[in-house]
């Protein structure tokens, strides 16, 4: 009896690795579509805020429907429709608008807070929200598998997750760079950088024991050893570094050397020895881990470029303002507008890169990859990112939000690695206690659906409850 439960346990384990592994992607277009609710959903929210269901729309529960749902649903059951999705989320808003009136007491709360940017909360938060839900969904069937993380080339929609998570995280850092504290020298600045680094690293430590434990690693992703809470503790150290040249180069510079830098090495025989080299130390081990940081590097570098934008606090001055004929008008319009100029030129390299990619005999050369986060991935999730940023930006100058936002995604928000850490632990005890590879629609629905929730509890209670925040 008990060799034959280990039997299936072993069978089972098998079938999970089968399951993850050989994807190779969907469509960029699907990827922004499902993503896409995000922008609708805030659309809506803004609207029903300032109308007489203002105080309705402050609760957890208003919240996770409006936000969350759309982005469960996309993922799963409604993967094929997810346009549609969209299109009647922003259909009712429409309506709600042009049916009601403003409440007084909308116009009495004015609108945000000086200085603070709903759009950005919205932005990270959704996006933290759509990788929670990825990483538990992703083993259900009824999560398409054209949206699980390809194996070496391609794109999908956990793909573009843990890259748009870098990529916030440069965002808001680029408010440290912009108003630096005077008088503070390089090696404190260094210091700091590795002592807020230690607890993610500990973090990577403890999730390899975890996952080491009950046999669940994915070798191909990162490696033996590796895990991305390595690559999200080691980014701060070496961006200080790159910061102290910071006054003489441009981010934006810096990010595209590293960038195109690691693609010209990948050319050069790096890419084959990633994917072919046996792990005969720990190097060899961790290479993707290991190569693919220069990526991650670059995109985190690009985010704090772009985060100078949305930081900036006049961007009238700026030749691209000027460019634009918007040197006069408001500086949520500029933002939006200098954020979509950079998400058009990043889509029209991509679009040549993959031109060249479909005339060329070595086409693995240009093809997308995540798993050594080359030049094509990082042109990708830069662009993605800025598209969807500048997207809840215009939302934003149609329809300014009230004080800091949605109040769950602010929670979230505020609260971000924890709730991802939270998010990860939840995983981890489903997979335990179920075989999420035989669950029914009905059944893989309200475990995705109870999870989420939970989820979101979290961040909500500690910020909202008790106004606590977690810094790691």
């Amino acid at each position: 009896m008990y060799s034959t439960i280990m039997m299936r346990d072993e069978d089972y384990k098998r079938a999970q690795e089968e399951w993850v592994s050989n994807c190779t992607g969907g469509s960029i277009r699907e990827i922004l579509a499902v993503c896409s609710s995000l922008v609708a959903s805030h659309f809506l929210w803004t609207v029903l805020s300032k109308r007489d269901c203002n105080p309705f729309v402050k609760g957890f529960w208003i919240q996770l429907f409006v936000y969350i749902v759309p982005v469960l649903a996309n993922q799963t059951v409604l993967a094929d429709h997810a346009s549609l999705v969209t299109l009647g989320i922003l259909s009712v808003g429409f309506l709600v608008s042009m049916t009601t009136s403003k409440s007084e007491q909308a116009a009495r709360d004015g609108t945000s807070q000086t200085g603070y940017k709903p759009y950005l909360t919205v932005y990270r938060a959704g996006i933290m929200m759509v990788t929670c839900l990825a990483i538990l969904a992703v083993d259900f069937p009824i999560f398409p598998r054209r949206f699980a993380k390809v194996e070496t080339f391609g794109t999908s929609l956990m793909d573009v997750g843990v890259g748009a998570v870098v990529f916030s995280s440069g965002i808001v850092s680029s408010r440290a760079y912009l108003y630096q504290i005077p008088g503070e020298t390089k090696m404190l600045a260094l210091f700091k950088a590795i002592r807020s680094a230690l607890p993610i690293l500990t973090l990577g430590f403890a999730r390899f024991v975890l996952t080491k434990g009950v046999d669940y690693q994915h070798n191909s992703e990162y490696g033996l050893h590796w895990n991305f809470f390595f690559t999200l503790g080691f980014l701060p150290p070496f961006v200080t570094l790159a910061s102290f040249l910071y006054k003489w180069v441009p981010f934006s510079v810096l990010g595209l050397a590293i960038a195109i830098g690691y693609q010209v090495a990948l050319s050069q025989g790096l890419q084959g020895w990633i994917l072919e080299a046996p792990r005969v130390d720990m190097i060899s081990a961790n290479k993707e881990g290991i190569c693919s940081f220069a990526g991650y590097l670059s995109i985190f570098l690009l985010g704090l470029d772009s985060g100078t934008v949305v930081f900036k606090k006049s961007l009238s001055n700026t030749l691209e303002s000027r460019w634009l004929g918007l040197s006069k008008g408001s500086n949520t319009k500029q933002v939006a507008a200098q954020l979509t100029l950079r998400a058009t030129l990043l889509w029209t390299v991509l679009g040549c890169w993959r031109f060249l990619a479909e005339n060329n005999n070595d086409e693995q050369a240009f093809e997308v990859s995540r798993r050594m986060a080359n030049l094509p991935y990082v042109i990708w999730v830069v662009a993605f990112s800025l598209t969807l940023l500048a997207s809840l930006v215009w939302i934003e100058d149609y329809n300014p939000s009230l004080a800091r936002g949605p109040e769950l995604l602010d929670a979230v928000n505020v609260n971000g690695l924890s709730t991802f850490l939270w998010a990860n632990v939840l995983t981890g005890l489903v997979n335990l206690s179920m075989r999420t590879l035989y669950a029914s629609t009905t059944t893989s629905l309200l475990v995705c659906f109870g999870y989420i929730t939970v989820v979101s509890l979290l961040p909500w209670i500690m910020w909202r409850r008790f106004g606590i925040r977690v810094k790691l």
